[in-house]
């Protein structure tokens, strides 16, 4: 399963595009898939490089605070790569 990220607006770029940060990352992310403005502060869920939702300062704290406390579990096995043919 693909989880989105969660990226805070650092600046508007040309176009329908926003730098945006994640972690100590920053990415180029486009705007196109959004109904609704954003502003620098502002956070997303970006998936593939897409803004997909705008998220309140609430909601992004939650999520924020949810993925901080949640642990990575295993990756599901590949039934290909145990040898299963």
């Amino acid at each position: 399963m693909c989880l989105g990220e969660l990226c805070e607006i650092l600046e508007l770029g040309p176009g329908a595009t926003a730098v945006a940060r994640t972690d100590a990352r920053t990415q180029t992310i486009s705007l196109m898939t959004l109904d609704e403005t954003v502003a620098p502060g502002d956070w997303v869920v970006v998936h593939s490089g897409f803004a997909l939702a705008r998220l309140d300062p609430d909601e992004a704290d939650e999520a924020l605070t949810l993925r901080a406390t949640v642990p990575a579990g295993p990756a599901s096995p590949d039934p290909l790569m145990e040898g299963s043919i």
